[in-house]
């Protein structure tokens, strides 16, 4: 690749990898935000958990039609139509003046960022090596991460200073112009690439139904979902509760405690990414982080184990499992044609994220059951022992690219040689 087509291509990368940051922010910033929100709102902790959860529910549900454009249309497209959606949302909830109106915005961020997803993941594998994947995934994911990051304490400090409605006004400044930015910089293809630019192969139908059919889609998906379902579910309502009732932490205290996961699953995506490139493996990568998922989801339900260090520990394991997350997205697209690869990651990350939401409620129709934490928790242990047996399934890819001998989804495969 010549020097321009490489600068291309980074900067291409780095305004996808924007439009994933502030989709992150979005999802995460609910929490931070939640105070003044039910007080301008006058919404009750019910209706502001139906706020926040129309974001997942939506980014959940437009995975798959998502995928389908990206294959269909293409990433430029897609992305900067999904990013000027996020940024109208964002819009949305900054001039909302009641519960219903302020509803609109987290359901248009959730549509806008499952294009977003799409289309970063399926630019990663048109324009970088087929060998440097699984490190690319890894720096993309380890960015989105930051962006949860910084939805937490950046922006309750901005708080003190400026009002809810103008920060989410300049969030959605800010997706306006990487929408633009995203239009002008970002090329669907690299320049003589034997790949079609846009490819018609496959109908919506079509190209879903070959993605649903590929059998190296299940195991991974399962594998994911016993890992990164169940921390999303997690990390994102239980994790503080737990501590606050069990180990009479305060909210402040037990923030930390997810916040560390956090880090510890950013980190692990790049880590983990850069580690299976190098020794050219992903299966036992798979196996070992839903073996660690299991572990860690066993001595939280089931241990003694105290406030501090125990519990950092644990936290931060079942984050280090969730990174997982980039080697199933690397293997995924190893072994599927290239014309339905977004979709098929989108068939990944929608279940991945249908199983956290469903999950969450879950949980706490237990507790409420009086099951009590520990028995709660052994559903997210099983959850995780399935994923890990699945993953016994999973083929190993050696991070080369399968090759098809015809555009049929049922096609055998060979590895290149």
């Amino acid at each position: 690749m010549s020097e321009p087509a490489r600068m291309r291509r980074l900067a291409g990368w780095a305004v996808l990898a924007g439009c994933f940051l502030l989709g992150f922010f979005h999802r995460f910033a609910p929490a931070t935000f939640a105070d003044v929100l039910s007080a301008s709102l006058h919404a009750t902790a019910a209706q502001l958990g139906a706020l926040a959860s129309w974001h997942f529910w939506t980014y959940t549900v437009a995975q798959i039609p998502a995928g389908l454009l990206v294959d269909r249309y293409g990433t430029r497209r897609c992305v900067a139509l999904g990013s000027a959606v996020t940024a109208v949302g964002s819009l949305t909830l900054a001039g909302a003046q009641n519960l219903v109106t302020a509803s609109v915005g987290p359901l248009l961020t959730g549509a806008g960022l499952s294009a977003v997803f799409v289309g970063i993941m399926k630019y990663n594998a048109d324009w970088f090596r087929p060998e440097s994947y699984g490190l690319v995934t890894g720096v993309t994911m380890l960015l989105a991460t930051c962006g949860a990051v910084a939805a937490g304490s950046p922006t309750a400090w901005l708080l003190e200073h400026y009002h809810w409605r103008h920060l989410f006004a300049a969030a959605a400044a800010a997706g306006l112009l990487l929408s633009l930015a995203v239009a002008v910089m970002v090329r669907n293809r690299p320049p003589h690439s034997p790949v079609p630019r846009v490819v018609r192969s496959h109908d919506a139908r079509g190209g879903l139904s070959g993605a649903l059919r590929r059998r190296e889609l299940w195991p991974l998906l399962l594998a994911t979902v016993g890992t990164n379902g169940t921390f999303y579910a997690f990390s994102g309502l239980w994790g503080i509760p737990l501590l606050t009732e069990t180990r009479g932490l305060s909210n402040t205290t037990a923030a930390w405690y997810t916040t560390t996961a956090l880090v510890v699953y950013g980190v692990g995506c790049l880590g983990i990414g850069l580690w299976s490139d190098r020794a050219g493996r992903r299966k036992p990568f798979l196996q070992a982080t839903s073996a660690l998922a299991v572990v860690g989801w066993t001595c939280l339900a089931a241990l003694p184990w105290e406030a501090g260090w125990q519990g950092l520990v644990l936290y931060a394991a079942l984050g280090a499992a969730a990174s997982q997350v980039t080697v199933s997205f690397a293997a995924l697209k190893e072994s599927v044609p290239a014309d339905i690869a977004a979709t098929a990651l989108a068939v990944l990350n929608a279940g991945v994220f249908g199983a956290s939401a469903a999950l969450q409620p879950l949980i706490g129709a237990f507790l409420d059951g009086g099951l009590g934490w520990s028995g709660s928790l052994t559903v997210m242990t099983a959850v995780a022992a399935v994923g890990l047996t699945a993953c016994q399934a999973a083929s190993e890819t050696r991070c080369r690219p399968v090759t098809f001998t015809t555009r049929h989804p049922r096609t055998p495969s060979s590895p290149n040689p």
